[in-house]
């Protein structure tokens, strides 16, 4: 019988322990990966936890503190003196440790630097976020004269892989075999579906790397980086650049792929919305911030580094902390009426932390906003009066990131330009 992902991490981290530090009034069960909820409405799931404790205990998946508000939230983001990045998710992943990801400062600095100062500042990315233009218009001449899609596998998916292939220098005839893979890795229906994925980038992309660096010259943003990053005064070993190789894609792809499906569902369910943007482009960056608000997808770890006595809370060494920007989002306290989209909303960026904060903040923040700007300027106009296919099923997946698995559209009157 093939085990799920969920029967490994309650055979594996022990589901309900309870450790004696823990006071028993502060024990919530908050299972954010699997709760039967989740499939329907995550974000009412987790809307419903913000009025209760500040922090409080989950104990399933091995047990993990939860903040529930977004200012205790951007605080641990940014106290990398008593919140480790050591472990990247609950319950830890059973992969070598990945680079900067899993690092804290000062070797975490080391690394991120060649990923934010080469890769992903606006100037690095003026290129790449031409191309968005340009791959966009591929993937919407296939699905508009059919006036449906799959938006997930269609455009949503595509679209994050096409960028990073071209970042990395990769051919394009890969993308399909990369789309499938990451799909897999973060959307597989087990452990093996899951793992197979993993091994599937992990060998192809190490298989690629040895063949780029045996050549001259290189395209592409990611290998020069690499190949002129120096670590200490040494150059990058082949592990590390793999290392990284392999959280591009992973982060990069899916948060992309899962934020911009989040938008398209509610431009398709809100064409008042939808009319705005279009007839109102000055709202776009607003709307930007508000959707990444009311639909946060990261759940990020920490690791208590020693124990401590927190707001309140006592906290013991190892200890594992989720940060989840749904629970900041929603956060009623700072943002009033928080399930409600409202584009005039003052004062979303800076508070919600859809991409962190502090010197994890995540560097694809740049490239995330310009995906969901083109979405709001290029593919929402072009598929007109764009809406849900009747009947279809809707459901989501959480885990590092809260996904829809699939968004069926239907469209009439679709624009020409």
């Amino acid at each position: 019988m093939v085990q799920t992902e969920r029967d490994r991490a309650g055979d594996a981290h022990g589901d309900g322990a309870m450790p004696a530090h823990v006071p028993p009034e502060l024990a919530m069960p908050f299972d954010y990966r699997y709760a039967s909820q989740i499939a329907d409405d995550p974000w009412a799931y987790f809307a419903g936890f913000t009025g209760g404790p500040e922090i409080f205990w989950s104990p399933g998946l091995g047990g993990y503190w939860v903040p529930a508000r977004a200012e205790i939230i951007g605080a641990i983001f940014q106290d990398v003196d008593r919140f480790s990045n050591g472990v990247v998710s609950i319950p830890p992943p059973p992969r070598p440790q990945s680079i900067p990801a899993s690092l804290d400062p000062p070797e975490h600095t080391k690394y991120r630097k060649i990923i934010s100062q080469r890769m992903f500042t606006p100037r690095a990315l003026a290129s790449l976020v031409d191309d968005i233009a340009a791959i966009t218009d591929e993937l919407l001449a296939r699905a508009v004269p059919e006036g449906q899609c799959e938006f997930v596998a269609d455009i949503a998916r595509p679209l994050p892989v096409s960028l990073i292939l071209r970042m990395l220098g990769m051919p394009g005839d890969v993308r399909a075999r990369l789309t499938e893979w990451v799909r897999m890795i973060f959307h597989g229906n087990s452990v093996e579906e899951h793992l197979e994925g993993y091994r599937a980038t992990f060998g192809f992309l190490g298989d690629w790397l040895r063949e780029q660096l045996a050549l001259d010259a290189h395209e592409g943003l990611v290998l020069p980086a690499f190949v002129e990053a120096r670590i200490d005064g040494r150059p990058l070993t082949f592990e590390e650049m793999h290392s990284m190789s392999m959280l591009l894609i992973g982060a990069g792809v899916d948060t992309a792929s899962s934020q911009l499906t989040h938008a398209m569902r509610y431009f398709a369910e809100h064409p008042e919305a939808r009319e705005r943007i279009v007839r109102e482009p000055q709202t776009i960056p607003a709307a930007i911030e508000e959707l990444l608000r009311r639909y946060g997808i990261a759940n990020i770890t920490r690791v208590v580094r020693e124990d401590m006595v927190y707001r309140g809370v006592p906290m013991r060494k190892g200890d594992l902390v989720l940060l989840a920007s749904a629970l900041a989002g929603l956060d009623a306290g700072a943002f009033p009426d928080p399930m409600t989209v409202d584009f005039d909303r003052p004062g979303v960026k800076g508070v919600h932390r859809p991409f962190g904060a502090g010197p994890h903040i995540c560097p694809g923040a740049y490239l995330a906003r310009e995906l969901l700007r083109n979405l709001m300027t290029r593919i929402v106009p072009r598929l007109g009066e764009v809406r849900i296919a009747p009947g279809a099923a809707l459901p989501h997946a959480s885990g590092i990131t809260v996904s829809l698995k699939s968004l069926p559209l239907e469209w009439s009157g679709a624009g020409a330009g």
